[in-house]
């Protein structure tokens, strides 16, 4: 599927690309305000199943107070990030994708204005189990090695999950499924977005979403719908022009 990119980075050497993307309905707000989706998501079903997720979930953390950019936070191009928190793991296999033991993974964490934590790019990824295009980019990004490339050049990966495959709020269970299938393996910080707090930069009924957040400064560099085979490539040139 044609979907064009929601925003470029402006510095991009390579020129735009054929995304592959889920359709999805419009985002709406629902009736507390916060960022959901309004009625059904079309889609390819997966394997994890939204099934009960199981025992009251107690979340571990680091509660230190943390420096993070002071707002007005936005949800465009150029716009600084919120701190967004989420549950979910930051070493997943260590975690043994264990549902019971999530933690707290805040966006603070990957702040790095002076570079001491080595960040110079934070990568966010917004997911849905029922997305086939997901899917495939989670096995690309495994088979190619991408996390093994891009953290040694300052690229910190994290994946959130906000659907299950029959629409609803993704659970535990479909984040153990999601991060643990052998196909994906997952092995850097895995987090569940039942509200859908990344809702907020979709522009347009696509899936997956692939954002770049300068570290040193948290503002949203490039918003991307959909999935193309040389969007690490993309990444590696924006990457030189930080150097």
């Amino acid at each position: 599927m044609r979907v064009r990119f929601a925003a470029q980075i402006a510095r991009l050497a390579a020129p735009a690309a054929l995304l592959a993307a889920c359709s999805s309905t419009p985002i709406a707000e629902d009736e507390v305000g916060n960022v959901g989706v309004a009625g059904s998501t079309s889609g390819s079903a997966g394997s994890p199943s939204g099934a009960p997720a199981g025992p009251p979930i107690t979340p571990a953390g680091d509660y230190r107070k943390r420096t993070y950019p002071a707002g007005p936070y936005g949800t465009g191009l150029g716009a600084t990030l919120a701190d967004y928190s989420f549950l979910g793991w930051h070493d997943p296999i260590a975690a043994g994708y264990d549902q019971t033991q999530l933690e707290e993974v805040s966006l603070s964490e990957y702040y790095d204005p002076d570079g001491t934590k080595g960040i110079k790019l934070l990568w966010i990824n917004a997911s849905a189990v029922w997305c086939s295009v997901c899917r495939t980019e989670m096995k690309d990004i495994k088979s190619s090695g991408v996390r093994a490339e891009f953290a040694p050049k300052g690229v910190q990966m994290l994946v959130t999950l906000f659907e299950d495959k029959n629409s609803g709020p993704a659970t535990p269970l479909d984040l153990h499924n999601w991060g643990s299938a052998s196909a994906h393996q997952i092995d850097f910080p895995l987090v569940l977005d039942p509200g859908f707090k990344l809702g907020a930069f979709f522009t347009s009924d696509a899936t997956p979403l692939n954002m770049l957040v300068d570290a040193r400064t948290m503002k949203v560099v490039d918003a991307t719908m959909g999935y193309s085979l040389d969007y690490w490539q993309q990444v590696d040139d924006y990457l030189a022009t930080l150097e």
